[in-house]
């Protein structure tokens, strides 16, 4: 049963996030992916704030939180790896934070406001922390039972979250396609680890 509810978990946050930008965006006029926050879409104010905050954000975040206790119940345990699982925590709650401390209109205020400023630092710390404990993960992943290609996909995973990190300045006219490679990362690294935990990892 853990091990199920570790891939349908994993496979629900990115659901979650996958949609709530898609339809967010495609409902915001003039929205742009490459160069706009994806928490523009539910900033304070904004056309859909509510709708992308609890029923976009603040699950997104839940079930991430939820697959990081079912995965780690399930994988082979080692400090390296719950490390790793804190850090995918702290990257989870800057989803449940861009739904109960949304971001300013535009993201971008020169005077943040105190929701601004708690937004920018859980989320801030979450993609800091991301090309690191995708590294750690995919590094221990490698002497997991029948792991197959999950190291390779950690690796890559690390790789472009790194490069997404150094270009994740609000300055940036592609900040949007910076952070969405960090989000790809980051997510397609979970629903592949929860799809091992269910199908390929040994009893």
């Amino acid at each position: 049963m853990i091990r199920s509810l570790a891939f349908a978990t994993a496979l629900a946050s990115a659901l979650c996030v996958v949609l709530l930008t898609l339809l967010g965006g495609i409902a915001t006029p003039g929205y742009s992916h490459v160069s706009q926050f994806i928490s523009e879409l539910g900033a304070t104010q904004s056309a859909h704030e509510f709708p992308v905050r609890f029923i976009g954000f603040l699950p997104a975040g839940a079930a991430l939180l939820a697959f990081c206790w079912f995965a780690h119940r399930s994988l082979p345990q080692s400090r390296i790896t719950t490390a790793a699982f804190l850090a995918l925590a702290l990257y989870a709650s800057g989803y449940v934070a861009a739904a109960l401390f949304p971001c300013d209109i535009g993201c971008r205020p020169k005077h943040p406001s105190n929701s601004q400023v708690i937004h920018n630092i859980v989320g801030g710390l979450g993609y800091l922390v991301a090309p690191a404990f995708l590294l750690l993960f995919a590094i221990r992943s490698r002497s997991w039972p029948a792991s197959a290609m999950l190291p390779g996909v950690g690796f890559i995973a690390a790789a472009v979250s790194f490069l997404g990190l150094l270009s994740l300045s609000p300055a940036s006219p592609y900040v949007g396609l910076s952070q969405r490679g960090i989000e790809v990362s980051v997510l397609s690294w979970v629903v592949a680890c929860g799809w091992y935990i269910r199908v390929r990892l040994p009893a």
